[in-house]
């Protein structure tokens, strides 16, 4: 059983058990062959609109493969995600048609877990809440195919080439064990989990705040969990990693205040933060090496302290109205578990 507040462990089977680093260094490679190529393509190429979305569709599909059933979990979403994508991208521009679709989003990866698969499609929900709250602008692409259409079109074909590779390398992935929950349980964490992420899209949206906006969503969708014990875990983790994180970029700034010298050092703890996250680390130790990465490679064009004290701001925004909504169920979990256990034990034994 995974421990609770670990991030979802990647395992490759390598010749020899006694050879991790090869098995990470494996692991790393077909993240970046997966989840980030059609990116670096795509910037190589000069067609800058299209490297946000192929990222974020990269990496929520390379995740979502290796925290679920491989290449088959890639098959099952690619269509999907590159659907409610385009959906993000053309929604946008109005707040409640944006809510309305990371609602819908929000809801199916959390009923996911009625299979289990919830935490795999984590990175689903993330990566449209990013579309939303910062779009993809018409003078970034040189094309005339109407935007929405053309970030469905990028998201498809990115999602599409991380199955790929995921399934020609099936044969050095495990297979993972993934638990149901209980349908009710299911139910109501999809619904408040819909309701939370869309209620917050609508104020990213209507105030136009941007990745600070995007941050909150992350941070919402990482931190409430189908069991409210979890949750209480993993808002105390995001905030420890992120405080963590923030003085740790801090103190980078100091040494390199701006400048593109920025983007070597955040890409650097990127890459740290993803060795973390295959290794099944903490999720503060991951959140404590992503929250400098992802400061640092925003810094380039303005200063570090003004970035992270944003994304501080955000987070701990974030982890504060889930908390608050997770101790207002508190009730209601208890009535809920008392009368699953008096039915259970009003059950005939056979």
């Amino acid at each position: 059983m995974r421990r609770s507040g670990a991030t979802p462990v990647l395992t490759i089977s390598v010749a020899s058990t006694q050879q991790p680093f090869k098995a990470l260094a494996v692991g790393v490679v077909l993240m970046v062959i997966s989840g980030f190529a059609p990116a670096l393509v795509m910037a190589l190429l000069g067609w800058d609109g299209g490297v946000n979305v192929a990222t974020l569709i990269g990496m929520a599909v390379f995740l979502a493969c290796i925290g679920g059933n491989g290449w088959r979990t890639g098959l099952n979403i690619a269509l999907p995600l590159a659907v409610l994508a385009g959906l993000a991208q053309w929604a946008a521009p109005n707040p409640w048609l944006a809510a309305l679709v990371l609602a819908v989003a929000a809801f199916l990866r959390g009923y996911a877990a009625k299979v289990g698969m919830h935490d795999a499609l984590i990175m689903s929900v993330i990566s449209l809440g990013f579309l939303v709250s910062s779009p993809v602008p018409q003078t970034s692409v040189n094309s005339s195919v109407p935007i929405p259409i053309y970030v469905f079109l990028v998201s498809l074909i990115t999602a599409s080439w991380a199955t790929f590779v995921i399934y020609l390398l099936r044969h050095r992935l495990h297979a993972r064990h993934h638990t149901g929950l209980n349908p009710i349980r299911v139910l109501a964490f999809s619904l408040v989990l819909a309701f939370l992420v869309g209620v917050t899209t609508w104020v990213v949206v209507d105030l136009n705040l941007g990745h600070t906006g995007a941050w909150i969503i992350l941070t919402i969708v990482v931190v409430f969990q189908p069991a409210l014990g979890d949750g209480f875990r993993k808002a105390a983790y995001r905030a420890t990693g992120t405080v963590v994180g923030f003085v740790i970029a801090i103190a980078v700034g100091l040494v390199v205040p701006n400048g593109p010298l920025l983007y070597l050092v955040g890409t650097v703890f990127l890459l740290g933060a993803f060795i973390l996250l295959l290794q099944g680390r903490p999720y503060w130790v991951f959140a404590a090496a992503l929250t400098p990465a992802i400061v640092l490679l925003e810094s380039a064009d303005s200063t570090v302290y003004v970035v992270a004290e944003e994304r501080l701001g955000a987070t701990l925004i974030g982890v504060l109205c889930t908390v608050l909504v997770m101790l207002a169920l508190l009730p209601l979990t208890k009535r809920l578990t008392v009368r699953s256990q008096a039915r259970s034990s009003e059950s005939p034994k056979g």
